[in-house]
């Protein structure tokens, strides 16, 4: 007779954001929209440092937006810094599609791309006269898109 093998159910396949670790995190947990907004920032952020800076493939782009989004799958934004965690994601993604880049490369060229968003930044809140917070202290999570 057959060997015959045992069906295991299998979980559906949907993802429930209310299950994320930001969203979880305590003591300060972060909303749905809040999770989602950061996300497509810090993917932005990716493109541009990827194309236009780094130079790499787009294949390699898309590649270190999939490690981005599979690290914060299992991680917490209050845990890590995502640009510090975007940078380690170009680093890997040129490596895994053949355009190695250096360490030092990556890391001066995103420091650049994330200087010059928060100078636009700054510019942006000067000339709206608002009142506009220290360069030190400035969160480039609002990076103007190109």
């Amino acid at each position: 007779p057959p060997l015959s093998i045992p069906r295991v159910p299998v979980p559906p396949s949907y993802f429930d954001e209310n299950h994320l670790p930001s969203v979880r995190h305590q003591p300060n947990p972060m909303t749905p929209e809040a999770e989602r907004q950061s996300r497509r920032r810090t993917c932005r952020f990716i493109e541009e440092a990827g194309q236009r800076s780094l130079r790499l493939p787009r294949v390699a782009v898309a590649t270190a937006t999939v490690f981005f989004h599979r690290f914060y799958a299992k991680h917490s934004f209050q845990e890590h810094d995502r640009f510090e965690v975007a940078m380690a994601c170009l680093l890997l993604a040129g490596k895994t599609e053949e355009s190695p880049k250096k360490l030092d490369f990556v890391i001066r060229e995103c420091w650049k791309l994330r200087r010059r968003a928060q100078q636009q930044q700054q510019k942006m809140l000067n000339q709206a006269g608002g009142e506009s917070p220290s360069m030190a202290g400035a969160s480039p999570t609002a990076m103007p898109s190109p």
